[in-house]
C-alpha cells in the first residue's frame, strides 16, 4: 500500500480512536505475550526500589495488560513514562521480553492518538528537535568555540580547531549534549583522537541520533533524524562511526543494524580497545604526576542495550592508566535515575534512584566517578554536589584526554 494511502486511512482511525497497528508493531507486542508473571523484574526494577508499588505497578503491569487489551496501551500511560528504560527487567527475564521497546512503542502511539498525554515537561526538548533537529537549542559558532576554550582551560587541557573533511576513516558523532552543553566531552574527544593519531572528521551540520524523539515518543521526527544520519554517514564515506554518548551508542547502531549499513557505531572506548590497540594507547599515556582514584558508573545504554563487555572495556583501560587507582563499584550498571527522560518527567524519582547510586560511590572515597555517558554525568554530578560529597564527577572521554596531556 502506497505510504499516502497509508497515511490518509491511519488518519481516518485516529479519529475514531482506533490503532493501525504494522507488521514490526505487531511482532513486537506478541513478545509481550509471552511473560509469565513471575515477578522477577520487579526485584530489579529501580522505580519500584523507590516507590515500592506506592504509585507504579512495575514492568510486570505493562505486559500483563498489554497481553490482554494491546489497543487501550494509554492505560499504561502512567507506567510508561515512569520507565527509565534501562533494561534491567528484559535482562532478568527469562523470556526476554523487550519491556524497553515495547515502553517505546506505547509512547509513541500515545504521542500520534493522545498527544494531549505526553507530559508537558517534554515540550520544549520536543520544539527544539523540531525546529533544530537538536534535544537543545544550539549556541551559534563564536559563543560554542568560545565556552568549549573557557572549559579546557579550566580542565588544563588545549583547543584543537575542528576537522570537517571527506572520506575520513573515522566520523565523529558527538551528540546533542557534547555539541550544546558540555562541549569539554567533544573536544576532548578530539583531543584524545589527535593524541592517537587517527583520521577523523566531524559533521559540518550535527543532527540529533533520534534517541530524545524516540523517548517522547515523536516517531515522525526519529524517522527523519535516522535518515538524516544515514545520509551524512554515506557522504562522509567513513568505515566507523565513534561516539562518546552512551544513547547514541545504542541508537546508531540499532539503526545501522537495522538498515545493514556498512560501516560500524562503536564509542571511543570500544575503539580504543578493539581497533588501536590497548597496549599502543598504553605507550602514548605519560606518567602522570599526581596519583588518582577514580571508580566507573556504567550507564544502562552501553552496560545493557550494547552489552556487558563495555562495562569490562572501561575497567580494562582505566586500570592500565599510569598512577590510577581503579576501585570498582559493587554494581558499576546501577540505573542513574536519568534515562527515559524520566529526570524531565519526574525529577523527585529520579533523584530518589540517583541517591543509592551516590552512597555506594561516596563509601569508595574515591576522587572521581567517571562514566562514558553524558547524561550520567550530568546526574551524578549534580547529585555529589548536593551532597557536598569530595568526589567529583568526571567524563570518561575527558578523564582520558586528562591523562593524555598530563592535565
Amino acid at each position: 500500500m502506497p505510504e499516502k494511502e497509508l497515511e490518509h486511512i491511519e488518519g481516518i482511525l485516529r479519529e475514531e480512536d482506533i490503532i493501525l497497528m504494522r507488521p514490526e508493531e505487531e511482532e513486537t507486542y506478541k513478545k509481550v505475550e509471552a511473560c509469565q508473571n513471575c515477578g522477577l523484574c520487579l526485584a530489579v526494577c529501580p522505580i519500584l526500589e523507590v516507590l515500592q508499588h506506592e504509585s507504579y505497578s512495575g514492568p510486570r503491569s505493562i505486559t500483563s495488560e498489554l497481553s490482554r487489551t494491546v489497543r487501550e496501551f494509554w492505560k499504561a500511560k502512567d507506567v510508561v513514562y515512569l520507565c527509565t528504560l534501562c533494561g534491567r527487567c528484559q535482562e532478568i527475564c527469562s523470556k526476554n521480553v523487550p519491556v524497553p521497546k515495547v515502553v517505546s512503542l506505547i509512547r509513541s502511539k500515545l504521542f500520534k492518538q493522545r498527544k494531549e498525554l505526553v507530559p508537558a515537561n517534554f515540550q520544549a526538548m520536543l520544539e527544539n528537535l523540531s525546529n533544530y533537529g537538536l534535544a537543545f537549542e544550539p549556541m551559534d559558532e563564536e559563543a560554542r568555540v568560545e565556552s568549549a576554550r573557557g572549559r579546557l582551560e579550566i580542565l588544563g587541557l588545549p583547543y584543537l580547531p575542528d576537522k570537517v573533511k571527506p572520506n575520513a576513516e573515522i566520523l565523529y558523532f558527538p551528540g546533542c549534549q557534547a555539541e550544546n552543553l558540555l562541549p569539554e566531552i567533544r573536544e576532548s574527544a578530539k583531543l584524545v583522537m589527535e593524541k592517537m593519531g587517527v583520521d577523523y572528521t566531524l559533521l559540518p551540520d550535527l543532527k540529533c541520533c533520534s534517541l530524545p524523539s524516540i523517548l517522547i515518543g515523536d516517531s515522525e521526527t526519529a524517522d527523519r533524524l535516522q535518515k538524516d544520519f544515514l545520509e551524512k554517514v554515506k557522504s562522509v564515506g567513513a568505515k566507523i562511526v565513534v561516539t562518546t554518548c552512551a544513547g547514541c551508542t545504542a541508537t546508531l547502531a540499532e539503526i545501522k543494524n537495522r538498515c545493514s549499513g556498512d560501516f560500524e557505531v562503536k564509542h571511543l572506548l570500544e575503539y580504543i580497545l578493539e581497533d588501536f590497540g590497548k597496549e599502543k594507547f598504553g605507550k602514548l599515556v605519560p606518567n602522570h604526576p599526581e596519583n588518582v582514584s577514580v571508580t566507573l558508573h556504567s550507564p544502562c545504554h552501553l552496560d545493557r542495550h550494547v552489552g556487558k563487555y563495555t562495562t569490562d572495556y572501561a575497567e580494562e583501560l582505566l586500570k592500565m592508566l599510569p598512577q590510577v587507582e581503579f576501585k570498582r563499584l559493587e554494581e558499576p550498571g546501577r540505573c542513574c535515575g536519568a534515562g527515559g527522560l524520566l529526570n524531565l518527567y519526574n525529577p523527585r524519582i529520579s533523584r530518589e534512584i540517583v541517591r543509592k547510586e551516590i552512597e555506594e560511590i561516596q563509601k569508595l572515597n574515591v576522587h572521581n566517578v567517571v562514566t562514558p555517558c553524558p547524561l550520567c554525568l550530568v546526574q551524578l554530578d549534580q547529585a555529589l554536589f548536593k551532597k557536598r560529597s569530595k568526589t567529583q564527577a568526571l567524563d570518561y572521554t575527558v578523564f582520558l584526554a586528562k591523562r593524555l596531556y598530563g592535565a
